[in-house]
């Protein structure tokens, strides 16, 4: 009875044997000669680093970015989109590798000396606790399965791949606003071992490299560079952290507002110096210039406030400073109209005083007695339009040498731009 016992037995122990195996185990994949395969006391929770002899206990993680373009900015928000192909690289020295497989030497799916495997192979293999800093979304594309690979190489690297879109904060100064500059950093790391554990290294392909590469419509000009020394240690109460990525400088383009605010500005202002010519007697012609230019522009500063970037500061920005100057030439305008129009109601009618002012300052033998203040006051009250000459040339002055100091001089620098 007992010899039929051991058959049923030693089936029952390989049954039993075989359940306990895990995936891609060695020795648990029967009939099947893998290129690689993980040892029977391999522990996924922990680090390969920690299997390394002491003093050496440190390990580097290598990132890829492929960036394909900017995709949007949000100023409201200060958010990036940013869709990339990123990849990460770490070698995983407890995994097995047999050298003399076959798949070293076929490159039908891949290079030579990599295996192309499953992507949800991942599972069953340590994979890096990360960071990516000021992370607002981060969103992975599928269509019939993940967009993402993953590849084993000879060597005993893991090499992960994926499409993703990635949104990330940046805090952006809008005090010189249209000329503000932004430099944006992605910065990406461990989120649980510190630079002393765990260091990395990076590269990334700028999309304007590509000949054939279109910038998308937006008011950025954008630049890639590599990531600053400073950012590349993200010091925080836990611990300095190692960082690695790139940066992004943003330049906005300012001509469309040249077309729709500074022209039109420069014209209005332009036109109100016209009131100077027209008679003061003419009050509704005159007025109705002035107002109407008035009226005009402060909707036109309306409109600025409400389209532009909420500044940090209390402060106005660049823009707001200029239709400011602005607003506050054509009211001068309006103010000089009113004194000068309070002169020829209100100033007392006196033409023998007159002639003898005329005398004066128009003595025909060239010999003509010094005036006094009181007769040049009164000379003015009498001849209120020299305000007006004196406007043309004083306002016109005052808003070129404005504009040169606007355009030429003025420092629109960012503070954050290094």
């Amino acid at each position: 009875m007992s010899l039929y016992l051991i058959p049923v037995l030693l089936s029952f122990l390989s049954i039993s044997s075989a359940s306990q195996c895990k995936p891609l185990q060695c020795g648990c994949m029967q009939g099947k000669s893998p290129p690689w395969c993980i040892p029977k006391s391999y522990e996924v929770q922990k680090p390969p680093f920690l299997y390394k002899a002491v003093g050496n206990q440190k390990m580097n993680l290598v990132f890829g970015f492929t960036i394909r373009e900017v995709s949007e900015v949000k100023d409201s928000d200060q958010v990036l989109t940013i869709p990339m192909y990123l990849s990460i690289h770490w070698i995983e020295n407890r995994l097995v590798i047999d050298p003399n497989h076959r798949s070293w030497s076929d490159n039908s799916t891949g290079p030579t000396n990599e295996t192309t495997e499953e992507a949800e192979t991942l599972k069953n293999l340590w994979r890096p606790n990360l960071e990516i800093y000021g992370l607002e979304a981060f969103n992975n594309h599928k269509i019939l399965g993940e967009m993402a690979g993953l590849r084993i190489t000879k060597g005993k690297v893991v090499k992960y791949d994926i499409k993703v879109t990635v949104e990330i904060s940046c805090q952006m100064d809008f005090t010189q606003y249209p000329f503000d500059e932004h430099v944006c950093a992605f910065q990406m790391g461990s989120y649980f071992y510190d630079k002393n554990s765990m260091t990395c290294s990076s590269s990334y392909f700028d999309p304007a490299d590509e000949t054939d590469f279109l910038e998308r419509n937006l008011q950025y000009t954008i630049k890639f560079r590599k990531l600053s020394a400073r950012r590349k240690i993200v010091r925080l109460t836990s611990g300095s952290y190692a960082a690695c990525g790139f940066e992004m400088r943003l330049k906005r383009k300012h001509e469309p507002l040249m077309y729709q605010v500074y022209i039109p500005c420069i014209l209005f202002v332009t036109v109100s110096w016209i009131s100077f010519i027209i008679d003061p007697k003419v009050v509704p012609g005159r007025m109705s210039l002035l107002v109407i230019l008035f009226l005009v522009i402060i909707n036109v500063f309306n409109n600025v406030k409400s389209s532009a970037p909420s500044a940090s500061s209390s402060t106005l920005n660049a823009i707001e400073k200029f239709v400011v100057t602005c607003i506050f030439s054509i009211f001068s305008a309006i103010l000089e109209y009113a004194i000068v129009l309070s002169i020829l109601t209100l100033r007392p009618q006196s033409g023998t005083n007159s002639e003898r002012l005329y005398t004066i300052f128009h003595n025909a033998n060239g010999i003509a007695e010094k005036p006094s203040i009181q007769d040049r006051l009164q000379f003015f009250l009498e001849n209120p339009r020299i305000l007006d000459v004196c406007s043309i040339v004083c306002f016109s002055l005052g808003f070129v040498i404005f504009n040169i100091h606007y355009w030429y001089f003025a420092n629109y620098s960012s503070k954050n731009i290094h």
